[in-house]
């Protein structure tokens, strides 16, 4: 998948999260996994609008959280960066697992002792 500001991100050993950068980069990057996992996960389609749109509000949130400390600690923004690559990638599949934890763990566990 082709990112507007992939180049530029991938090229720089750290990258400092701009408005370019967020909209562009940071925010299908998270999104865009969160998305996928919600459609394959084959909910009701009002259930699946609900998660989406509420993902979409949280995604922003956390982004924009990001860009925040980065403002208010600038000294420590590289560390910052470091902390929310983790978080960006962990954060669109903790996201999935909190809307469709009783969905898809609960079925599992169900499905488990049906077995035994």
């Amino acid at each position: 998948m082709w990112v507007p500001v992939g180049g530029q991100y991938f090229s720089a050993s750290v990258v400092a999260v701009d408005l370019k950068n967020f909209f562009l980069f940071y925010m299908p990057l998270n999104f865009i996994p969160f998305v996928a996992l919600v459609l394959a996960t084959g909910l009701e389609r009002k259930k699946t609008l609900k998660i989406l749109l509420a993902g979409l509000v949280l995604t922003i949130a956390f982004n924009l959280l990001i860009v925040v400390l980065q403002l208010l600690f600038f000294s420590y923004q590289e560390q910052l960066l470091y902390i929310y690559a983790i978080g960006r990638i962990a954060f669109p599949f903790l996201l999935w697992l909190a809307f469709t934890y009783d969905t898809v763990i609960i079925s599992m566990q169900n499905s488990n002792d049906g077995m035994q």
